[in-house]
């Protein structure tokens, strides 16, 4: 199997002014690649690699495309910012796109031995075969992505440890969105339910309570509570928290907002209370941040 090829020089319809700035690092089992580029508003790509692949784009979006995964055209789905893409091992994909002629996104390969060892040794059980999926969302897969991104563009000796803690998160998250549609978890939320409640969590214009997500899906608070920490892992207040960091960095990346006035879109009490949580979470600054993603 060829390794990653992304973009291929040979296929790109190259435009008058064109600048690409990689940063790379390499940690065993984890490889990843943060890339920027300007003045190509079309590439065509080429993806065929023995492990693993994920692609997060971090800014400027593609509205039109082909993707070919494995012979097979799906459909094309307009990709923004936190978009992701995902090639399992031993996959093909191809295709094109056009979009902003500025944009950043993120390679990540994890390396089939490591995804395996992951289920062998941890889980007790043989890795299963996620299927492809491109231009998808998963606050769970951004959030990995994004703390690999911030270990390429700020690395240190413990830059290992932290690739291949998250190169985990990917693969076992990955393996339960793939999951047979309607399954649930012994003592959690159906399906159904359960993306009634994160979709409540996601586009209600201000964060609902727990008692408010029970009465949706027809539980009392106790019942919802357990359930839902049984099918996230995490309890809804921190279910929440964790989407409000996860937010307020993709605003930190794509718009020119001040941190105060991110705190206040995300729902903060006050922006010192942003910055002290966004470091704890994140182990920088808001500003430090949005500083080493325009580097």
């Amino acid at each position: 199997m060829a390794e990653i090829v992304y973009p291929d020089p040979r296929c790109i319809r190259r435009s008058r002014h064109q600048t690409f700035v990689r940063q790379h690092q390499h940690w065993e089992g984890v490889r990843a690649e943060l890339i920027k580029r300007t003045g190509l508003e079309r590439q065509e790509t080429h993806l065929a690699c023995s492990g693993h692949v994920f692609v997060l784009n971090l800014a400027g979006s593609v509205s039109r495309g082909q993707d070919v995964v494995d012979g097979r055209r799906l459909p094309f789905r307009p990709r923004r910012p936190g978009s992701v893409i995902y090639i399992p091992a031993g996959s093909d994909w191809r295709g094109w796109d056009e979009g902003d002629a500025i944009a950043a996104y993120l390679l990540v390969s994890v390396d089939q031995r490591l995804a395996e060892e992951i289920f062998d040794e941890k889980m007790r059980q043989r890795l299963p075969s996620p299927a492809p999926c491109v231009g998808f969302r998963d606050s769970a897969v951004e959030t990995a992505l994004q703390r690999i991104a911030m270990e390429v563009a700020h690395p240190d000796p413990l830059s290992v440890t932290m690739a291949e803690s998250q190169a985990m998160q990917l693969i076992v998250q990955m393996t339960r969105l793939n999951a047979v549609p309607g399954t649930v978890l012994k003592g959690g939320l159906s399906s159904f339910d359960l993306r009634h409640v994160l979709e409540m969590i996601e586009f209600s214009d201000k964060p609902p309570t727990p008692t408010e997500l029970a009465n949706a899906v027809g539980l009392s608070r106790f019942h919802f509570w357990r359930a839902f920490k049984q099918s996230t892992g995490m309890t809804p207040y921190a279910y929440m928290a964790k989407r409000r960091l996860e937010k307020a960095s993709v605003m930190l990346r794509t718009t020119t907002l001040s941190a105060t006035e991110i705190a206040m879109a995300c729902h903060f009490a006050t922006p010192s209370h942003f910055t002290t949580v966004f470091k704890r979470d994140f182990g920088i600054t808001p500003t430090e941040f949005r500083r080493l993603c325009r580097i």
